[in-house]
């Protein structure tokens, strides 16, 4: 599977792709927001693992562009340790799930596996 991941802290960015790539998935990583819009207008992923807060603001605005695209865009994994966000809240409608930080490796390969065809 072909994986954006945005997440500005290094140190975790390193370990999810050390994860991910350990479980057979390509791994594209970015470090904020703008970074991640444009990697998504030029490449195609199946999975975008998106931090809520990222070094040029919020997340959401990765959200909002893949709503906006003509074609239909890759599920979104939001990652956040900002626990008011409910699966509910309107600005999460086309995030498919939220994974609360911090968390375990064993919730993350979950998460993504859940995505696996």
């Amino acid at each position: 599977m072909r994986i954006l991941l945005a997440e500005d802290e290094r140190t975790i960015s390193r370990l999810i792709r050390q994860v991910l790539v350990n479980n057979g998935h390509d791994v594209a990583w970015c470090a904020s927001a703008a970074e991640a819009v444009e990697l998504l207008e030029r490449e195609r992923f199946d999975l975008v693992l998106l931090d809520l807060h990222l070094a040029d603001g919020d997340g959401m605005r990765v959200v909002a562009a893949i709503e906006a695209a003509s074609e239909p865009g890759p599920p979104v994994v939001l990652m956040t340790g900002e626990g008011v966000l409910e699966a509910d809240d309107p600005r999460t409608r086309r995030v498919a799930t939220i994974l609360p930080k911090p968390f375990d490796l064993d919730e993350l390969e979950r998460a993504v596996n859940s995505f696996v065809a």
